[in-house]
């Protein structure tokens, strides 16, 4: 019998807990076979955790700049904002193989991709919701959507200063100087393929492991000039935009829902959540972004839940019953719970329907 997992997601969003959020997607080679396929049993979506968050979803990950790139070389951040607002028409046209040949040259020695010719097709592109949308146009659904977090984990985030939000008015123009941009593994790097497709030698883009992705905008040395960062990271460390201004959202929620017995109940809207109670539910990251934001949607659909200790340990009957899982590698059909709430890519990945459109 094949081999169910093999480890192909890296580690997701971060060593601190905060750094969960961007849930950008373990390596998980639960299909990594010559041949695509597997014969063990698979899943299938269940849920999308974006629209069950409610009207307009969460802003998961947004861009940063520099304020002192603001201030001084306004057409280096016109033309940033141009190439991310042009991220998702291309995503939609340009073929898999070709977005991760694009990536594939910005990481460092030794991290390995998380997105692969394996797992990557116009499917898993559409569910990682690439689409950038300016911070003035975005600062109440930002403001209420860290609000929630809070209200799960006090600590998780902070509202930010008024002034972090960038108010736009960047006129294009010869870029003065030379920028490094950066974005963390899995999910929020495809928010950069079209800005590298543009292939202006202003930029030089950098594609670091998650845990690595607060170094680039803390301490002394700012590597970063511009950065995608998880949205309460960047509210909670760079919120009083004395360094750093948020210039939009890019990755719009990467979260769904797997299930691998047809039985389980589909999940559609708000309502539909209470057939959660009483089943295990395996969460990817149940202590950063993925676990807040589903704990943050659980309480605004009034269903009652609590958090086991571990995956043996006995279900309510009257609560949804939370379990951590570290990284999505750890995710199977045979792991103990009923649902799992997984990132992309890793979430279709797992599905019967991909392992037969790879076999």
């Amino acid at each position: 019998m094949k081999k169910l997992f093999k480890g192909i997601f890296c580690a997701v969003l971060c060593g601190a807990a905060i750094l969960g959020a961007v849930a950008c997607g373990d390596r998980d080679n639960t299909n990594d076979q010559t041949d695509g396929g597997t014969s063990e049993p698979t899943f299938e979506i269940a849920g999308d955790l974006q629209a069950l968050y409610g009207t307009d979803g969460y802003p998961q990950a947004v861009l940063v700049a520099k304020t002192s790139v603001i201030e001084a070389d306004e057409a280096a951040v016109a033309a940033m904002i141009s190439y991310m607002e042009g991220a998702d028409g291309y995503l939609a046209s340009a073929q898999p193989a070709d977005v991760v040949a694009l990536l594939n040259d910005k990481y460092p020695a030794g991290v390995t991709p998380s997105l692969t010719a394996k797992n990557l097709n116009a499917q898993v592109i559409k569910n990682c919701s690439v689409k950038f949308s300016a911070a003035s146009e975005k600062k109440a659904l930002m403001n209420a959507y860290l609000q929630k977090l809070i209200g799960v984990q006090a600590d998780s985030t902070k509202l930010p200063d008024d002034a972090f939000y960038y108010e736009g008015g960047a006129k294009a123009g010869e870029i003065t100087g030379h920028y490094d941009v950066y974005a963390p593994d899995g999910a929020p790097a495809l928010a950069l393929a079209n800005a590298i497709h543009e292939g202006n030698s202003a930029f030089t883009y950098h594609v670091v492991a998650s845990a690595a992705i607060e170094a680039q905008v803390t301490g002394q040395t700012l590597a970063a000039d511009f950065c995608v960062l998880p949205s309460n990271v960047a509210a909670k460390l760079l919120g009083s935009a004395s360094t750093y201004k948020m210039l939009g959202v890019v990755t719009n929620g990467n979260l769904y829902f797997v299930r691998t017995n047809t039985a389980q109940s589909k999940l559609t809207d708000q309502a539909s959540l209470s057939a959660l109670i009483g089943k295990k539910v395996g969460v990817v990251q149940l202590a950063n972004v993925p676990g807040l934001t589903l704990q943050a949607v659980l309480k605004d659909a009034g269903v009652p839940y609590q958090i086991l200790e571990s995956v043996s340990a006995p279900a309510a009957d009257d609560k949804v019953n939370l379990v951590a899982f570290a990284n999505a590698t750890t995710v199977g059909p045979a792991a103990g719970c009923d649902y799992y709430l997984c990132p992309e890519p890793a979430a279709t990945a797992k599905t019967s329907a991909f392992q037969a459109s790879k076999s």
